[in-house]
């Protein structure tokens, strides 16, 4: 089972606030609209207010004590489900802002981001369901979309593996079409610059995308003028950072390890090119 079918099997107990907790809010009444066929009986989230697990009415209300579930104050994420939570929504809200950079975004486009989530994720038509809701309300709202990477940034804490991640996905879906505007990459450099990476750290996970000069060094964040030491530091730190395990203990969700395993496999077949060609 996908993160999606965890997280609404156990119901959510951490609840967003700010410009993050409005996109998934404007859901919570949607979530069990198909209640009445008997599909999802017996599964309720948490509400933060009265701590009870209800099923949210139409207008996002609890029955229980009538608080409104979508209006709540952002909270630090306390656990790993609470992490991927985080996460997941904050890549799909900047995903749906990247995909309207131009200004509209495209029946092309949302089908891109699909079909990111059914092949690349492995996510069943209903957790899919929840997931293009997040992006439609995403897409709709009028929010700064550097909001949700300052927030992110904000609940998240120092965790730089993370920050990279993220950049490193938002990279993979901009050109799940093909296609690289040069809008969509200064939007996935301004988000860059909230997270706090440095031009190089960027640049590193570029190079994984668009092809440059001396690609597999700049994959390793080095130069061709790096002593073998050096390469070998430096390949040995992102096999470090990047492990599977790592990130996924840092708040990666679970449908996301194939990805870095597939980021893992770049990484050492740079780092073994370059061992190839210095010889040693």
């Amino acid at each position: 089972m996908g993160f999606w079918g965890k997280a609404i099997g156990i119901g959510f107990g951490f609840m967003l606030g700010g410009p993050l907790g409005a996109v998934f809010g404007g859901i919570l009444g949607h979530m069990y609209d198909e209640e009445t066929d008997g599909k999802r009986a017996g599964i309720g989230l948490r509400c933060p207010h009265c701590g009870r697990h209800v099923q949210p009415l139409s207008d996002g209300h609890c029955p229980a004590c009538g608080s409104d579930m979508r209006k709540t104050t952002a909270g630090q994420p306390q656990n790993e489900m609470e992490r991927q939570f985080l996460f997941y929504v904050t890549l799909t809200s900047l995903a749906a802002k990247m995909a309207k950079v131009d200004g509209v975004v495209s029946k092309e486009e949302i089908h891109v981001f699909d079909r990111f989530l059914k092949e690349d994720l492995k996510l069943t038509t209903e957790e899919r369901k929840i997931v293009a809701q997040i992006f439609n309300n995403a897409k709709n709202s009028p929010d700064d979309p550097m909001a949700y990477a300052r927030q992110f940034r904000q609940m998240i804490g120092h965790q730089p593996e993370i920050m990279q991640e993220m950049i490193h996905l938002l990279f993979r879906i901009a050109m799940a079409d093909g296609r690289f505007l040069p809008a969509e990459e200064n939007f996935i450099r301004q988000v860059a610059e909230i997270f706090g990476l440095s031009p190089i750290e960027f640049e590193q996970i570029r190079a994984l995308f668009v092809k440059v000069n001396h690609q597999a060094y700049q994959v390793l964040g080095i130069t061709p003028e790096a002593s073998v030491d050096e390469i070998k530091s430096a390949y040995k730190k992102m096999v470090n950072q990047y492990h599977p395990d790592r990130l996924m203990s840092k708040g990666i969700p679970e449908d996301f390890i194939q990805l870095a395993n597939e980021k893992m496999i770049e990484i050492n077949s740079a780092y073994e090119q370059i061992r190839k060609e210095r010889g040693f």
